[in-house]
């Protein structure tokens, strides 16, 4: 079991800020890792093959991430020393009409699992919502994220099937309403 971060140090080791293209490599490749170190309990190695088969281009990522509202998690000391700061999460809000509210993506990197990198994560795009006045939220966990969402509020809709290069990947259609 990882230990869970303390809030002191995140505000001088861990930082969250808004996404920055100059990070869409090191995303690219988190969200590969991130998909490929589930096990294999609730997903065949040809769904996670299909939710990733390889890293995708930084450009796709700058595109994805900059036409929503993106977070980072920020290591500024990480285990391995590098030029720029590591990011081990990431999440990412739709804020167009018709998706308005829907997180998109949550994922963290395998070393950072554990340690309250996507509870962070959440709180910042919660925070942030609330203070635009979305009333709720919605996500489509997979098994994995599920159990974070339940302990933030959600509640299950439904159970959703999203198709992936010709694999359907189970999950969990959910849903936050926001107290104004």
């Amino acid at each position: 079991m990882h230990n869970q971060l303390n809030i002191a140090p995140v505000l001088h080791r861990f930082q969250i800020q808004p996404f920055d293209r100059a990070y869409a490599g090191q995303i690219s490749t988190l969200f590969h890792r991130a998909v490929h170190a589930i096990d294999g309990r609730h997903y065949s190695a040809a769904q996670l093959n299909a939710w990733s088969s390889q890293p995708r281009s930084a450009k796709y990522w700058e595109l994805r991430l900059t036409r929503t509202q993106a977070w980072m998690m920020l290591d500024f000391n990480p285990p391995k020393p590098l030029a720029t700061p590591f990011c081990c999460g990431f999440i990412n809000l739709e804020t167009e009409y018709f998706q308005r509210g829907y997180i998109d993506s949550l994922y963290v990197h395998p070393e950072y699992q554990g340690r309250g990198v996507a509870r962070q994560l959440f709180h910042q795009v919660k925070l942030w919502a609330q203070s635009r006045e979305y009333p709720e939220l919605l996500v489509d966990a997979s098994y994995y994220s599920r159990p974070l969402f339940e302990q933030e509020g959600f509640e299950l809709l439904f159970k959703s099937y999203q198709p992936k290069s010709g694999q359907m990947l189970p999950g969990f259609h959910m849903r936050l309403p926001l107290s104004r």
